[in-house]
């Protein structure tokens, strides 16, 4: 995984290995969390509808899109043996993240890999066996090891559901070219216009394409582009709202104050406090629970 790569990830903030006999259930919270099944079969619930079926070797991201474009109220719900199951027992890890990933390409709300993407990938295979093996045992150490485990783990998660992708169809061209504009120059004052422009379409093909692909509207991307971009100066400098707003392409304090406030749900001032009184946004305990 490239440097680039690493400072794009979100930094993990807390790991869980729960385990135990069904039923049980694991609330997936407002920050964005990555589970593995490593036994048991789960169903992912949102507002109490079954929306996924879960088994042994899958993993799911929840919450990967731009903010607020995921339910709040999910759970991962861990379903009763079978009568004459091998084992009576279920395990889940799992991680959770101060951010989603939105400076990479904007993924849908729900990411899931199957056992069999999972096992195509030795790399993930390798970090969830290291994960599971450290929150096995207890331990200072341990919990170290597990928490540096974090950024790999999503990192090989995100590259997994890219070649699965792939496999099955191609991104159109030009609307890469388009991402790749906006994340190299998101203070850029870009309009769906000028995007359309850049990827020789038509704006109105251009706009459709772009939502077809993504699953959002081009300027909604670039929007979350910037909004993760200030959240990590905001939680990392001193800088001045003024500077940071400037940093990420708006002209005013009061406008990206209110642009930060609607799409992370707080504002600038007070989400810098509250990572300020955290030790940043990264240095939140590990938890280990265990049903």
């Amino acid at each position: 995984m490239t440097d680039e790569l690493d400072e794009q990830l979100p930094r993990g903030v807390a790991v869980s290995r729960r385990h135990g006999a069904p039923p049980w259930q694991v609330d997936a919270g407002e920050r964005p969390s990555l589970h593995v099944v490593v036994e048991g079969s789960f169903h992912l619930v949102q507002h109490e509808q079954r929306v996924l079926e879960l088994a042994p070797g899958d993993l799911v991201l929840v919450g990967a899109g731009p903010p607020g474009s995921a339910p709040r109220e999910q759970r991962l719900r861990c379903l009763p043996s079978p009568p004459g199951a091998r084992s009576p027992q279920a395990e889940l890890l799992s991680a959770t993240y101060a951010a989603a990933p939105a400076e990479l390409p904007v993924l849908p709300p729900v990411v899931h890999l199957r056992a069999a993407d999972t096992r195509a990938s030795p790399g993930l295979l390798a970090i969830v066996s290291l994960l599971r093996a450290a929150l096995a045992n207890a331990g200072a150490g341990q919990e170290a090891l597990a928490r540096s485990l974090l950024q790999p783990l999503l990192a090989y998660t995100l590259h997994s559901h890219r070649r699965a992708l792939a496999a099955t169809r191609t991104v159109d061209r030009r609307i890469t070219r388009a991402l790749q504009l906006m994340q190299a120059k998101p203070t850029e004052r870009w309009t769906v216009a000028a995007l359309a422009k850049a990827a020789g379409l038509s704006r109105a093909a251009f706009a459709r394409r772009f939502l077809a692909e993504l699953g959002v509207p081009p300027l909604r991307h670039l929007t979350a582009i910037r909004m993760q971009r200030a959240a990590k100066r905001l939680a990392e400098s001193d800088d001045s709202l003024a500077a940071v707003a400037a940093e990420v392409g708006y002209d005013s304090e009061f406008a990206f104050s209110r642009a930060f406030k609607r799409h992370m749900g707080e504002a600038p001032a007070a989400f810098r406090r509250r990572c300020s009184a955290q030790g940043g946004p990264h240095a939140l305990p590990v938890v280990c629970a265990a049903a």
